[in-house]
């Protein structure tokens, strides 16, 4: 793990210790919005629920509005650790720009790299992960955040994965909800701002497919 990726990972454990210290009440005000007032527990279990759990917690710290003015938690965190360096605000500033997207496996690599297609930002990213190469097949689909770490491109720990068969639906949905968004918040708005204001969107979708299976199964 190179320097800044392992920076931004400690960054990120004590921006949530900050938020459960000082912003309790965002935090349930959060997670019944991220859960659309339903309980994850009734529809995911084992891996799929503490993914679920890691999930809500990269959408409060790079994501969610933590008040009006449109502030993130990385925003209220800086102004609150007036110590911190440039390089350091630099970094946090980088991963609050990042947004959640869906990805394509085009290719896997025997010299380590991984190659994705962006389908939403229409986008390439190469990822030179020796562990991906063991995870990721052609053809996997799965929505993420990528961020520039290192001078890398480098794909975050939030992860949603769907099957080849959803990529249609997937993108239906996003693609719906993104003309609303123009219609009715931004009409000058791009496909980015959308993921940027409302990166829920996966989880959104990722829960109808568990909530149907579940039903089905019922």
């Amino acid at each position: 793990m190179g320097k800044e990726a392992k920076q931004l990972q400690g960054l990120f454990q004590d921006i949530i210790q900050y938020i459960r210290l000082n912003h309790t009440d965002s935090i349930d005000n959060a997670y019944t919005y991220f859960w659309d007032k339903e309980n994850p527990d009734e529809f995911l279990s084992g891996t799929s629920l503490s993914l679920g759990f890691h999930n809500f917690e990269d959408w409060l710290v790079f994501d969610y509005k933590a008040n009006e003015a449109g502030e993130s938690f990385i925003d209220l965190y800086i102004k609150q650790k007036q110590d911190l360096d440039q390089e350091t605000i630099g970094l946090l500033g980088r991963a609050k720009a990042s947004v959640l997207s869906l990805y394509e496996v085009v290719s896997v690599s025997k010299d380590k790299r991984v190659h994705l297609r962006d389908l939403l930002l229409e986008e390439e990213i190469e990822l030179k992960e020796k562990s991906l190469t063991r995870g990721l097949n052609k053809g996997d689909i799965f929505a993420t955040r990528i961020m520039k770490l290192d001078k890398m491109d480098r794909m975050g720990s939030c992860v949603y994965p769907f099957v080849q068969s959803q990529k249609k639906q997937v993108l239906a949905y996003v693609s719906r909800q993104f003309g609303r968004y123009i219609r009715n918040v931004k009409p000058d708005g791009a496909m980015r701002d959308y993921l940027k204001d409302y990166g829920d969107v996966f989880n959104i979708v990722w829960m109808n497919f568990f909530n149907k299976r579940t039903e089905e199964k019922g």
